[in-house]
């Protein structure tokens, strides 16, 4: 014979198992709506960079579309609250005049958001902006207009060196310079070339522009009659001196005072048309931030890597929108 107590043990026993089924069940919808609300603030992320970077691209006339990245969780919540913590950008290959840049990336921290969502928005205030641009070497080498040189790294700061080839007559000579890179007022970068020279390998050495002029290596000089050369200029001039203005033109009228050395009178005639100069002139370039970008940017740090020349770019309270 089965008692009460016994038949009302097993009830007992379905409860507990209930009250876990219907934990299970209310755990597993819970994390069903988390991951919705996940993705779906993931496609709300995914959205607003490609609105960024398309709206930039068109406002910045690029020739690329910029790489956005948005790097807020959760994004709608902080939309929501008006208030973004962090974006990414970079931008390849921008037009800057007579140069390109060939990369700028920026941070962008603290986005306050100007107006109330969802269709009052007026625009943003971007606290901090910290950027880095680069100028790609091989791009100035080909828009600074020196397409016959070539640009590297110097030993100082801030200097860069440059070599290649350029035609003088019927020789192959050599061209070298030096600049310096400086920055002009808080928006603006200058490189400036500080000495440049054509080299004729074991015959001499021209330095084109004011102050400039002829210098032979010391086994070519050697060859050179003292005498001739003084009696030809009227002056009292050594074949070891850097020769200038006059006494290059006696050396083109008269031949026969190059004749022992082995160079060619046109020679030094072809180097007297870089009495301007043409060479450096290549080389230099400045450029300089719009004038009308919003809020405080500034150029920063300069520097030059082996890739090119960099510089730092930071703003602070910049509006945008």
């Amino acid at each position: 014979m089965i008692t009460g107590d016994e038949k009302e043990r097993p009830r007992a026993g379905r409860k507990p198992r209930r009250i876990v089924r219907r934990t299970a069940k209310v755990v597993v919808a819970l994390a069903v709506v988390l991951a919705f609300l996940a993705l779906g603030d993931r496609w709300a992320v995914l959205y607003a960079e490609n609105v960024a970077a398309q709206q930039m691209q068109k406002a910045l006339k690029l020739r690329a579309e910029p790489e956005v990245h948005i790097d807020s969780f959760p994004f709608i919540g902080q939309v929501l609250a008006g208030n973004i913590d962090h974006v990414d950008v970079n931008v390849p290959d921008v037009d800057a005049g007579p140069v390109s840049v060939a990369q700028v990336k920026g941070a962008v921290d603290d986005i306050r958001i100007v107006g109330s969502l969802p269709s009052s928005v007026k625009g943003a205030v971007l606290s901090r902006v910290r950027g880095d641009i680069l100028l790609d070497f091989k791009d100035l080498n080909r828009e600074v207009g020196a397409s016959q040189v070539h640009l590297m790294p110097g030993p100082g700061k801030n200097t860069v060196l440059a070599g290649g080839d350029l035609p003088v007559g019927d020789k192959r000579a050599q061209v070298r310079g030096r600049a310096q890179l400086q920055r002009t007022g808080d928006r603006g970068l200058r490189m400036t070339v500080q000495d440049a020279r054509v080299v004729v390998p074991g015959l001499l050495t021209y330095v084109p522009g004011k102050g400039g002029g002829l210098q032979l290596t010391a086994p070519v000089a050697d060859k050179m009659d003292e005498g001739e050369l003084q009696q030809a200029t009227g002056k009292h001039v050594l074949p070891q001196q850097m020769m200038k203005g006059r006494v290059l033109d006696t050396l083109v009228d008269h031949p026969s005072l190059l004749k022992p050395t082995g160079i060619d009178p046109s020679l030094v005639k072809g180097l007297q048309k870089l009495r301007e100069p043409k060479v450096a002139q290549q080389m230099e370039f400045s450029g300089q931030l719009p004038d009308n970008l919003p809020g405080d940017i500034r150029l920063r740090d300069i520097s030059v890597t082996k890739n090119g020349v960099r510089a730092e770019l930071t703003g602070k309270d910049v509006p945008v929108g």
